[in-house]
């Protein structure tokens, strides 16, 4: 999939942001996906929060099954 994005920034700025994804298996990738977002679900629970989510309400770092200090050690 490939999706361009297109807003205006500050001063009246015009900006373009283009997302691509290559997949070799779409129903693996789904199924990782959604194993995520149920990880991120437990652990949100495990914290007591309920309720209706957006995949735009989750924060990336629950997604991931490496904990916090994993992620900031490998990504930053």
């Amino acid at each position: 999939g490939f999706v361009i994005r297109s807003g205006v920034t500050g001063e009246g700025t015009k900006q373009i942001m283009e997302f691509g994804l290559k997949l070799e298996s779409n129903p693996e990738f789904t199924a990782s996906v959604l194993v995520a977002y149920a990880r991120a679900a437990y652990r949100l629970s495990s914290e007591g929060v309920a309720g209706a989510k957006t995949v735009f309400d989750i924060p990336f770092g629950l997604l991931s099954p490496k904990s916090p200090e994993e992620l900031r050690r490998g990504l930053l």
